[in-house]
């Protein structure tokens, strides 16, 4: 948790990516104006650590992030 808590950019992609399903890195950057490149940066960081998934240029959240997204809700 501390590691997408400790980070408003994470915590935003995790978010976006709860509330909308499956989107492009690109397209999560211009929902929530955040460089492309920080995005896919994000993006890379937490699927090392089996928060996110990649498929077919499409991002999700894994199960350990849908966990994630809903201790993020119950602490804010």
């Amino acid at each position: 948790m501390g590691f997408i808590m400790g980070n408003k950019q994470r915590e935003r992609v995790v978010q976006i990516l709860g509330s909308k399903g499956k989107l492009a890195a690109e397209k999560i950057a211009k929902i929530e104006h955040i460089p492309a490149p920080s995005v896919k940066k994000i993006l890379s960081e937490m699927a090392e650590r089996d928060l996110v998934a990649e498929e077919d240029g499409t991002w999700c959240l894994t199960e350990t992030g849908r966990d994630a997204e809903k201790e993020m809700k119950k602490r804010a």
